[in-house]
This record gives structure tokens, sequence and C-alpha cells, in this order.
């Protein structure tokens, strides 16, 4: 049989031996060497696998905020946004009111920065990043909003630490309130914005306790009533003295002898002369002086 002779004479070939490869470990850091520790190189870090970041799932990863745009400021805690349809009816315009500070009342001290600040914050047209906490709504209609602006300022403790609001807790929404009264307290504490430029008017004076009432008088025993006074008895009519025989006519005397003479045209009336007439008043002889026309 013809073939080579050195492919008869070799040997048969076998398997190549397999050998484990141990796991590899981390490759430690590389330490400096005496030039690099001379010219300041760090040593080469230890390679870690990159942060992939919060996923979805984790129930700790913070949610992303609902976004509203801001319309108009009305005071300097309250302002008209349009919502996205989230928590704010979405292209409606809405008013906010933001929760756990108080700003100065419109024309009372501080109230003008106040507002200005807050436009400052929120520039009408801005976007802003919104939470709730319990209620959503106050009594007047008015959302009750924790409010983010577009560089991630929180606009609420923001105020209440530049001293244009005052921390002021609405119960029971409560989730911001340690931040935002810490701001209050050191703003207070520190004289600044408001604390400052609106101090506190003294309290008004105890009023003096009323008098008190003079105990009612004691009745005055009721008055006797006087006894009716009898009347006076009428007097029992005088009889008219019957008509004097010397004067039947009953006419009044005439002139005296005593006194001047007169006449008749002394006297008005027909008087009684009698018999006697000194003055000669009877011109007929009837006793009756000046009857005559």
């Amino acid at each position: 049989m013809s073939g080579n002779p050195e492919d008869a004479s070799a040997p048969a070939s076998s398997p190549p031996a397999t050998t484990s490869t141990p796991p590899t470990s981390p490759t430690p850091p590389t330490p400096p060497s005496d030039s690099d520790r001379q010219r300041g190189t760090p040593a080469t870090p230890p390679s870690r696998p990159a942060d992939p970041g919060p996923r979805r799932s984790d129930p700790d990863a913070p949610a992303p905020r609902p976004e509203a745009t801001v319309v108009r400021i009305v005071d300097g805690d309250t302002l008209d946004v349009r919502g996205d349809g989230d928590v704010l009816p979405a292209g409606e315009v809405a008013r906010v009111r933001l929760l756990a500070i108080d700003a100065p009342e419109k024309g009372t001290c501080f109230a003008e920065r106040a507002t200005a600040r807050l436009a400052e914050l929120l520039p009408p047209g801005s976007a802003l990043r919104y939470e709730r906490d319990v209620d959503l709504k106050d009594p007047y209609d008015r959302y009750l909003l924790y409010l983010f602006n577009e560089q991630g300022v929180f606009v609420n403790a923001s105020l209440v630490e530049s001293g244009h609001a005052k921390a002021k807790l609405y119960p029971p929404n409560d989730a911001r309130w340690p931040e935002i009264s810490r701001d209050g307290e050191q703003a207070e504490t520190t004289a600044t914005g408001l604390w400052a430029a609106c101090p506190e008017p003294n309290p008004p004076d105890e009023p003096n306790p009323p008098d008190e009432p003079n105990p009612p008088d004691e009745p005055s025993p009721p008055v006797t009533p006087n006894p009716p006074v009898k009347p006076e008895p009428e007097p029992e009519p005088v009889a008219p003295d019957p008509p004097d025989a010397d004067n039947p006519a009953g006419l009044p005397p005439g002139p005296p002898a005593g006194a001047p003479d007169v006449d008749c045209r002394d006297v008005p009336n027909p008087v009684w002369v009698g018999s006697d007439d000194p003055h000669r008043l009877d011109a007929d002889g009837d006793g009756i002086g000046c009857d005559s026309g």
C-alpha cells in the first residue's frame, strides 16, 4: 500500500487536554509610581458599574410633579395658573393659594414687596411644577399647592425664608411644614423682610373691669291716698229783701244832700229821690229823678 511513510509512522493525534480557568477578580487599583507621586498623578480608581438611576417601579423614587403655566400674580401668596389636566383642569385658568404660608394682604405693610417677590419667582408665562397635600381646595375654591419654579426653587419656603411671608400651618396639610416652619423661625430670629419692616403692634390695653352695678333701691312703701274731701254743702239761697216801701221801684238812691250840686247830666240812670229832692232831679214829682228823656 502506497502512502507517506511519515504518515504511517506518526502516532495517532489525541484531543488537547482541558484546563480550568479560575474566575477573574476585579482589577485592583494600580498604585502610583514614584514618578507619579512626584508629579501628583492620582492612582487609577477601581472601575464601578454605571448607575442606571431610579426606576419607575422603584417605590422610593420621587414621582414626577405635574406642570402648569403662570397666568397672573394676584398677591404675595395667590396666583392664577393654567393647568395640564393632572390635578388642575387642562386649559382652564385656576386660582392657586400657596400652602403653609401667609403673605401680607393688599394695602397692608410689605404687601407690594411680597407680590413683587412672587412675580420674580414665578413670572407670568413661566412653567411651574406643583404638589398637593390632604386638602385640594379651600372654602374659597382655590387650589392649595406647593409650587416649584423652572429653576427648581421651592417657592413657598423661599418666600418665608426671605421674609416676604410668614409660615402658617393649615391643618391637616403639613407634608412640607417642618421645612417651611424652620425657615420662618430663622427669618423671624434674624428680623428678615417684613419682620423688620412691619413690627407687631402693641397689644391693646386691658379694658377696665365694669363697675359693679348698684344694688336696686328698696321699694318705697305704698302711699296711702288721702280720704276724699267731702264737698262743702251748697249755701241755702237767701231770699231777696222785700222792696223798700219808700222806694217801691227798687232804684238806687240819688245823690245825698251834702254832695256838690248835680243835675241829670251827672246821673246817667234814674234814681230814687223820694219826697226829698235836694238837687231837684224829679221833674214830675213821682219820687224818681232823672226818669224823663
